[in-house]
C-alpha cells in the first residue's frame, strides 16, 4: 500500500487503451488569495494541468509542457514502482491490491506507450520499486505464507533472485519503496505496516523503520525510526540529502479486517522529511520537517539533476525546491501515488489512469539509468 486512498475522480465509462494528449490549463496561482480563501486551493486541484506557485517552476516546465493519458482502466492498475529499463525501454510498474489482489504487475513500452502484463516468479504483492544494475528491484510485500523481501528480477531473461527477507532474524513488516546510493552500492529501503492494514500479513514484528543493506558483505543496519508509517525515500543529486515521506495520515480506520477501509487521519502526519547524510554515506543526522502535503499525501518522491523535490499527493504530483518551498503542482485530478522520470519526460502513476507528462527538468537519475 503506497498510503493513498482510493480516488473519486471521473472515471470514463469505457477504459480507454489508446495514448491521447489532455487539453491542460497553467494557473499562476493568487497566493495572497489563497491564505484568506478556504475554497481557492480546492479550486486548483480540480482541472488538469500545471500550477505555478513560484517563477522557478514556470523554467522547469520548459516551453511546452503537455500530459498525454497513455492508458485508462476501470480499476486501479497503475499505483506504484515506476522502473525505467535501459535494456528493454520499457518502464515497469505495479497495481493496486485495493483494487487488484494479488497486485499485477505491468510495463509500458517508452517508444509505443504500448502497455503489457508481466510475470515474474517471486515477486508476491509487490509495491515500490528501482533500478539496481539494469535490473527491477521490487519491494515485495509478501503474504501470510510469503515473506516481505527485495527481489531483483531480470527482465530479460525472467529470472529473479531474494536479496533480502529479514532483519537479524525477524520479519519484515511490508517492504515499501527502494533507492540505491550509487557511490557505495548500497540499497536503501522502507519498511512500514501497511501489509498487515490491508490484512495480507500478519501482525508486525518491527516499528516502521529505514534500513540500509549492503549486498557484498550482506550486512543490514536500522539507519531511522520515529515514523508512523515511513514510505518513500530518495537522495538529492549529490547524495547529501535523504528525503522520506510519512503517509500515516491514511490508516486503516477500523483495524486491518478486509484491508479495504482505509480513511485520512488529519492529525497524524502527511509530512516529508529531510536527513543530512554522513559519515561517507552511511549514516543519517539532524532530521527536519522539510514540506507537508495540503491534499491527501506524499508517497513517491524523487529529486530533479537542479535538486528539486517531487512527490506523488493526492491531487497529481507537487514540487518543491531545495529550501521546502512548494514552487507548483502537475495536476491530474486524483491521486498520483508514484511517477518516475526517463528521457522521454515524468510518467505517473494515477491509479486507474497511467499518464506521461513532458516538461523541461530531468530526473536526478535519468543520466544513470537512461543513457
Amino acid at each position: 500500500m503506497s498510503g493513498q486512498l482510493p480516488t473519486d475522480h471521473h472515471k470514463p465509462e469505457k477504459p480507454s487503451m489508446t495514448p491521447q494528449e489532455l487539453q491542460t490549463e497553467t494557473i499562476r496561482v493568487d497566493l495572497k488569495r489563497m491564505a484568506t480563501d478556504l475554497t481557492y486551493g480546492k479550486q486548483l486541484s480540480q482541472e488538469k494541468g500545471f500550477r505555478i506557485y513560484n517563477e522557478s517552476f514556470s523554467k522547469l516546465l520548459g516551453s511546452n509542457p503537455s500530459i498525454t493519458q497513455v492508458q485508462s482502466r476501470d480499476y486501479q492498475f497503475a499505483h506504484e514502482a515506476g522502473v525505467y529499463v535501459k535494456s528493454t525501454n520499457r518502464v515497469y510498474f505495479t497495481a493496486n491490491f485495493q483494487t487488484c489482489d494479488p497486485i499485477a504487475l505491468y510495463s509500458v513500452d517508452a517508444s509505443t506507450l504500448k502497455v503489457a502484463e508481466d510475470d515474474f516468479k517471486g515477486v508476491v504483492q509487490a509495491n515500490g520499486a528501482c533500478n539496481y544494475k539494469d535490473k527491477i528491484l521490487y519491494c515485495c510485500q509478501g503474504d501470510m505464507t510469503n515473506p516481505s523481501a527485495l527481489v531483483l528480477v531480470d527482465p530479460t531473461s525472467g529470472t529473479s533472485e531474494p536479496l533480502i527477507n529479514n532483519f537479524q532474524g525477524r520479519p519484515f513488516n511490508s517492504v515499501n519503496d527502494v533507492v540505491i546510493h550509487h557511490a557505495n552500492d548500497e540499497i536503501w529501503f522502507t519498511d512500514p505496516t501497511y501489509g498487515y492494514e490491508q490484512a495480507f500479513r500478519p501482525s508486525p514484528d518491527l516499528p516502521s523503520q529505514i534500513y540500509r543493506y549492503k549486498p557484498s558483505t550482506g550486512q543490514i543496519w536500522c539507519v531511522a525510526d520515529g515514523f508512523v508509517q515511513c514510505n518513500g525515500l530518495c537522495f538529492s543529486p549529490d547524495y547529501r540529502k535523504l528525503y522520506v515521506t510519512d503517509t500515516g495520515a491514511c490508516q486503516a480506520h477500523t483495524g486491518p479486517k478486509d484491508g479495504h477501509n482505509f480513511s485520512m487521519n488529519p492529525r497524524l502526519p502527511a509530512t516529508i522529511y529531510v536527513y543530512d547524510v554522513i559519515a561517507n554515506g552511511t549514516q543519517l543526522a539532524n532530521r527536519q520537517t522539510f514540506a507537508y502535503c495540503d491534499n491527501g499525501v506524499p508517497d513517491g518522491i524523487k529529486c530533479d539533476e537542479d535538486g528539486n523535490v517531487y512527490s506523488g499527493c493526492g491531487d497529481g504530483v507537487h514540487v518543491w525546491d531545495a529550501q521546502g518551498t512548494l514552487i507548483g503542482k502537475i495536476v491530474t485530478g486524483g491521486c498520483v501515488a508514484n511517477f518516475c522520470f526517463s528521457k522521454e519526460g515524468m510518467w505517473m502513476f494515477g491509479e486507474e489512469e497511467l499518464y506521461l507528462c513532458k516538461l523541461g527538468a530531468r530526473g536526478a537519475l535519468v543520466g544513470v539509468e537512461c543513457e
